[in-house]
């Protein structure tokens, strides 16, 4: 070949090799977000899906990550195993290169496996249990694990002098509602407290909650547990307080993760308390500009799950910025050991499990009030 012609032709090779940088640069991040957008859980799952959209709209806004935009694939799982298994292939298939997700830990728990098969880490809102804690895997968390939220129940309830405590709880959930009743009775009993009465149902039957609350001896209760969707837990509640209507209801941080709902229910489940890692009162220049930011955009004012999905959402922008090769993800994610959450920085321990601040909320007379 001639030196000319070699020439040229190691110069088209050249500009070739510049076009297919060029492009790999200009391609977006895929993520994907599954979560249960429908159902009785669908309070956490959209309330989700809209803070994370917001998070991407957030970023792409500001140039992208290091010049690249975020493209958010959304997958429902209708809290179902079988489509939460299906949404984390299906997602697979998009190469995206981490999954928000999923919403509760029941999914979670079947989502993981599939997860790993196809190498992709997993980063959940609001999935807490204990069973995925401590674990060298793909799956990370920015919500507390249930023993530490049972515990700080059990602590408040001797706080305010709450010594005999009725429960109630979904089995369809279980390794949430299972989980956190089993963690607080042990706690709660060994500060002193006693279990008066203890009632499970299975949401997928269509219960009729009055036997069962009938069931738990309330005049023998200074409060009664209730852990259970945000659904069922207020048509629970408001049966409550037809036999008293003073008596504390002690909630599961998911059980009353959606505040309209709470507050169309009116003064029938007054006096609700209840643990969640957000403090709805913070004052921080971060959080308040997400919250108006928020309600601008949706409609509506932002739970604590939309809170907690927008922190995960910056933890897995923090890994994309250090290395977005979705090859390589989980190892970039296990080097995230903090990140800038909406109400201060967010630790994580070396298997993905968060450190934050817990606080205790009193619903009352139509309002929420930070007890400590």
């Amino acid at each position: 070949m001639a030196p000319r012609s070699a020439l040229l032709l190691l110069f088209t090779l050249f500009l070739a090799f510049l076009g297919s940088c060029s492009c790999d640069l200009d391609k977006a991040i895929k993520i994907g977000f599954v979560g249960s957008i429908t159902g009785k859980n669908s309070d956490l799952g959209v309330a989700e899906r809209d803070a994370v959209q917001l998070a991407v709209e957030n970023v792409n806004s500001s140039g992208g990550i290091n010049g690249r935009m975020l493209s958010l694939i959304v997958r429902d799982d209708a809290f179902t195993p079988e489509r939460a298994a299906e949404a984390v292939e299906s997602l697979a298939r998009e190469k995206v290169a981490a999954i928000i997700g999923p919403t509760g830990s029941s999914m979670a728990k079947v989502a993981l496996p599939v997860a790993a098969r196809n190498n992709i880490v997993l980063v959940s809102p609001t999935s807490s249990t204990n069973e995925l804690s401590g674990k060298d895997d793909h799956f990370f968390r920015v919500m507390e694990p249930n023993q530490l939220f049972a515990r700080h129940l059990a602590e408040t309830c001797i706080k305010l002098k709450i010594r005999r405590v009725a429960a109630i709880y979904d089995l369809q959930n279980r390794t949430y509602t299972v989980e956190i009743f089993q963690e607080f009775r042990d706690e709660f009993t060994r500060r002193g407290g006693t279990i008066a009465g203890v009632q499970s149902f299975d949401s997928t039957t269509a219960p009729v909650f009055m036997p069962l609350v009938e069931k738990l001896g309330l005049a023998k209760a200074d409060g009664v547990m209730v852990l259970a969707s945000s659904v069922d837990s207020i048509n629970i509640g408001q049966q409550i307080r037809k036999i008293d209507p003073r008596i504390p209801i002690i909630s599961g941080a998911c059980g009353i993760a959606q505040r309209d709902l709470v507050q169309q229910a009116g003064k029938s489940i007054n006096n609700i308390i209840f643990t969640l890692p957000v403090n709805s009162r913070c004052a921080k220049p971060s959080y308040t500009t997400f919250h108006d930011a928020f309600a601008k955009r949706f409609n509506y004012q932002p739970t604590f799950a939309a809170v907690l999905a927008y922190d995960a959402a910056q933890a897995v922008m923090a890994g994309l910025r250090k290395n977005p090769d979705p090859q390589r993800f989980r190892e970039t994610m296990k080097g995230i050991r903090s990140f800038p959450g909406l109400q201060g920085e967010v630790e994580l321990d070396p298997f993905g499990d968060p450190h934050r601040n817990l606080y205790i909320l009193r619903y009352a007379e139509g309002r929420e009030e930070v007890i400590e």
